[in-house]
């Protein structure tokens, strides 16, 4: 695509992180465009996957990356969300990571800074009766692919 290798998609994660830290610390827009920044990192750090196992330059191969997901439930709870975002719910009719078909960002906190244009959110999922909060699951899931990455000298 474009020129780009897996690379770019590990890439594109990191910014999408920082895209969601910022959504933590305060940023332009309301609520929808903080959930936006969310489901967009929640899409992204899941397609990692596919763009590793598609490019042949990586080495990567399905099973490995599979295997990197299915044994951890932080990975397992981002597949879920971002496939609850594209598909606008998880299809009962379908198996889930979490095992939870009502996988989903169930709230969030705000501030608002009045007169800035600017407000902090905090989201929290919720999956399996735990309630967990959006920017720790982003952080795990950026550090648990950072690490399956270096382990094969990729990065």
């Amino acid at each position: 695509m474009l020129g780009q290798d897996w690379s770019s998609q590990w890439q594109r994660v990191g910014r999408r992180l920082e895209d969601v830290r910022a959504v933590y610390t305060g940023a332009p827009g309301g609520t929808d465009a903080a959930i936006d920044v969310v489901l967009s990192f929640f899409e992204t750090v899941h397609h990692l996957k596919d763009w590793l196992t598609n490019d042949p330059t990586s080495g990567v191969t399905s099973s490995q990356v599979h295997s990197l997901i299915d044994g951890s439930p932080v990975l397992k709870l981002c597949a879920d969300l971002a496939n609850g975002s594209k598909h606008f719910k998880l299809d009962p009719q379908r198996r889930t990571q979490t095992g939870d078909h009502s996988t989903e960002i169930a709230r969030n906190d705000v501030v608002v800074y009045v007169g800035t244009g600017t407000s902090a959110h905090r989201f929290y999922t919720a999956s399996g009766g735990k309630e967990d909060d959006v920017l720790q699951i982003a952080e795990q899931a950026v550090n648990q692919w950072r690490v399956f990455l270096s382990g094969r000298g990729l990065i």
